[in-house]
């Protein structure tokens, strides 16, 4: 997917590249056009179009990187500490934006690859939805969410915790009388059996203590909210614009929603969320599938995460909870926080979760969660600074690339005038 952007021009607007795509895409104001071929795509007159954000490094994007009147910027789709986060095929792209200071130190560490100065820090403007841990509210039951990356496109990729750990760690959780909330990475299980097997052990499991903790009650009350939860659902994909139709009929919409369903569309997100997890009750443990609740929504009812190398770590940093990291090849911990900066306020857990009971004592209260002042220096120098806000910076990144842009457009007519 590419996202244009630009201060002046014509008006900003989302370019997809694949169908399935736009049945996620959630509300927006920008008109959307897919664009499946590269054929079709050369025949738009793109001329006027100044900024294009890439948040992947997909093969198509190099038929978007063709135009040359444009700014390229990548974005990615997270700030993690995998292979991703620190491309040397993001050379390609006019500028790279991070969120804060260890992402412009990531690309640095890549040899000879990037400039410095095609470094940009903007922040996660995403983030504003994600409440701090001074504002959290502690339930009966310690709330875990285990949020484990998928296993990659390949063995050397695999990050995640679920084939080697995942099972003996949700056991081990479970005899620690916690609430669970498990939230496997939409792919898992894709590419590998292993993956599969383990992620079905793990809703296996918890199943089976829902039904322990007596269940039943809870199940009723999630049946008496479920056909208003749908409700909410139907309402909120017709404020999105998901109108009915096929794709192509939703797209001729342009999928710009009316202005003044803004208030509506809050107010049933915040009675939606607020609907499943009063229905469920504090003790039930969640598996997690779908796009609501959403992973931000999941981070504020946790007390603590649970997770692997991958962006959901260095989000789940802006709000200052505690969080563990897997550390599946048993690394010393001094090796571990020197490869991956999210180590950096993390508690480690070894393979075989020894470890586990003595983090849990450690950030339950009335104990000093020895990691606290570390998880504070390190918002900074992963997500940067809260002011100006995170919104404000990305804003600023676009409009001042626009008017590059613009000015070096203007620049190269004078020059073929002369």
């Amino acid at each position: 997917m590419d996202r244009d952007a630009g201060a002046a021009g014509p008006a900003p607007g989302d370019h997809l590249r694949e169908r399935a795509s736009f049945r996620y895409l959630s509300r927006t104001w920008i008109p959307v056009v897919c664009v499946p071929r590269a054929d079709d795509l050369a025949e738009l007159e793109l001329s006027a179009v100044r900024v294009v954000l890439y948040p992947g490094n997909a093969g198509k994007n190099v038929h978007m990187l063709r135009v040359a009147e444009a700014k390229h910027v990548f974005i990615g789709h997270g700030d993690s500490d995998k292979l991703a986060s620190s491309n040397r095929v993001s050379k390609v792209y006019d500028e790279i934006w991070v969120a804060g200071r260890a992402g412009r130190d990531r690309y640095q560490r890549v040899r000879h690859a990037i400039s410095d100065s095609a470094i940009v820090e903007v922040g996660r403007p995403q983030l504003s939805p994600v409440r701090l841990h001074a504002g959290h509210t502690p339930g009966p039951l310690h709330v875990v969410l285990y949020a484990p990356t998928w296993e990659g496109w390949s063995d050397d990729d695999c990050h995640t915790s679920l084939i080697p750990m995942g099972v003996p760690l949700i056991e081990k959780l479970l005899a620690q009388n916690v609430r669970i909330i498990y939230k496997p990475h939409p792919l898992t299980g894709k590419r590998s059996a292993e993956a599969a097997t383990a992620d079905r052990a793990i809703r296996e499991l918890l199943r089976a203590d829902n039904e322990r903790r007596g269940a039943a009650e809870a199940q009723a009350a999630v049946a008496a909210a479920r056909p208003r939860l749908r409700e909410i659902r139907a309402r909120l994909d017709e404020l999105a614009g998901r109108h009915g139709g096929d794709d192509a009929a939703q797209l001729r919409e342009a999928r710009v929603p009316d202005r003044a369903g803004e208030t509506e569309w809050q107010q049933l997100r915040s009675e939606w969320h607020r609907l499943f997890w009063e229905s469920s009750g504090p003790l039930c443990h969640h598996v997690i599938t779908g796009q609501l609740p959403s992973l931000y929504d999941c981070f504020n009812q946790a007390d603590m995460l649970i997770s692997d190398v991958s962006s959901v770590v260095a989000d789940f940093v802006a709000s200052l909870k505690p969080y563990v990291l897997t550390n599946a090849r048993d690394l010393p911990d001094a090796a571990f926080r020197a490869a991956y900066t999210t180590a950096g306020g993390a508690y480690l857990l070894d393979r075989a979760c020894t470890r586990l009971p003595d983090i849990l004592t450690a950030i339950r209260s009335p104990h000093p969660d020895p990691m606290a002042p570390a998880r504070r220096t390190l918002k900074d120098y992963v997500l940067g600074p809260d002011h100006p806000t995170p919104m404000e910076r990305f804003n600023a990144a676009v409009n001042a690339l626009a008017q590059k842009a613009i000015t070096e457009e203007s620049q190269r007519s004078s020059d073929v005038a002369a």
